[in-house]
């Protein structure tokens, strides 16, 4: 029987040692969306470290931000990714699970910087996006909103991310958000990030038209409501009210609604030139269509990229980079390429070189200003 090609890649992944020579080299390919795995973060027992009048400071030893780091920074080296922006996924203000800042981020960054860039607001200026109805934004809110963000441009992020406007729960414990893209605290980070020229990464399932939520989104988790409230028309009022705000929709190709079709990225992409697009490919198949893949997956059962996708991505290459989503850093992981890294870097395999740097390299290094 012949594998498929994806198949056979990632076996050579598993196979590749460290010590071995490897594929990364400068100018290597750079993956625009990271997270740390939350499992490598969660604190452990409590500690006191000893001052000069003996123990007196409570603290914790359970993150090895080190080990983080130089797990992330083995699994880029055998993708030849050259640089990860990593930051914290979205977060809301009544979030229990999973909260992490980018000041957590840095603490592995630090450990490698020549690899590892910062990106932030996803645990900072997103809960402040939910905390505030569209009529509830003050001068004084946007305010406090604007110092939250020029604090995280001070700590030197590349991109104010990961922003959701529709983050769908995918288990019990995970967050539902929903927001107009147009929220005044959106439009006031569009302001700022077209002053600053730093991008925004965005977190959103395509919903053209209200819709009732489907039953598979809500068999896997009570979180989700009933209705799901279009999106696609505010997106672009955030997309026109300030031409020179970059906004990356993450996450294409991970579509779990069924809108995200060519179709309409195409449409977008023809009326905004601010837009770019961060491809992924997840090894779970989640919601499925009648074919059993999901809706507008980039690839097929056998990681081939679809004809459609590959004709799109080809035309336009100067506007599409790649995000893998994954989240990445315990020892644990080192096994094997974790659920979306290998499988979203491999599709670059099928492309010419040309086109493969444009998207694995160039237009991330002009987008996120990392040349």
């Amino acid at each position: 029987m012949r594998l498929p090609i994806h198949l056979i890649l990632i076996i050579s992944c598993l196979l590749f040692s460290p010590t071995d020579s490897i594929l990364y080299a400068e100018d290597g390919y750079i993956d625009v969306h990271v997270h740390l795995d939350p499992m490598g973060l969660v604190q452990k027992k409590p500690f006191f470290t000893r001052g000069p009048r003996g123990p007196r400071q409570r603290g914790n030893k359970g993150i090895d931000y080190a080990e983080m780091a130089d797990t992330i920074v083995t699994w880029m080296d055998k993708m030849k990714v050259e640089k990860a922006i990593l930051m914290p996924p979205p977060q809301v203000p009544t979030q229990s699970h999973g909260k992490s800042t980018y000041a957590t981020y840095l603490e592995a960054i630090k450990y490698s910087p020549e690899r590892l860039v910062l990106g932030g607001g996803g645990g900072v200026l997103n809960p402040l996006i939910y905390q505030y109805g569209k009529n509830e934004v003050t001068p004084e809110v946007s305010q406090h909103f604007r110092e939250e963000a020029e604090k995280l441009i001070r700590a030197g992020i590349t991109v104010f991310g990961e922003m959701a406007t529709l983050h769908l729960s995918m288990q019990e414990q995970h967050i539902f958000s929903q927001a107009d893209p147009d929220h005044p605290l959106f439009l006031l980070l569009a302001d700022i990030a077209a002053e600053n020229n730093i991008p925004i990464d965005l977190h959103m399932e395509a919903i053209p038209k209200d819709i009732p939520t489907p039953q598979s989104i809500l068999n896997i988790s009570s979180r989700n409501p009933n209705t799901l409230k279009a999106n696609i028309p505010g997106l672009e009022r955030f997309l026109a009210h300030n031409r020179k705000a970059k906004i990356v929709w993450q996450h294409i190709g991970w579509d779990n609604i069924g809108y995200m079709t060519i179709e309409l990225l195409t449409d977008l992409l023809q009326k905004h030139p601010n837009l770019y697009l961060a491809l992924r490919v997840e090894a779970r198949l989640m919601k499925k269509d009648k074919s059993g893949l999901m809706p507008n997956r980039i690839v097929n059962r056998d990681g081939d990229v679809h004809p459609q996708w590959f004709k799109f991505i080809t035309d336009y290459a100067d506007r599409i980079v790649i995000g893998s989503d994954d989240f990445m850093g315990l020892k644990r992981s080192q096994s094997r390429p974790k659920d979306s890294f290998a499988e979203t870097w491999i599709i670059l395999s099928q492309f010419p070189e040309e086109i493969a740097q444009k998207i694995g390299r160039d237009n991330a290094a002009r987008i996120y200003n990392l040349r």
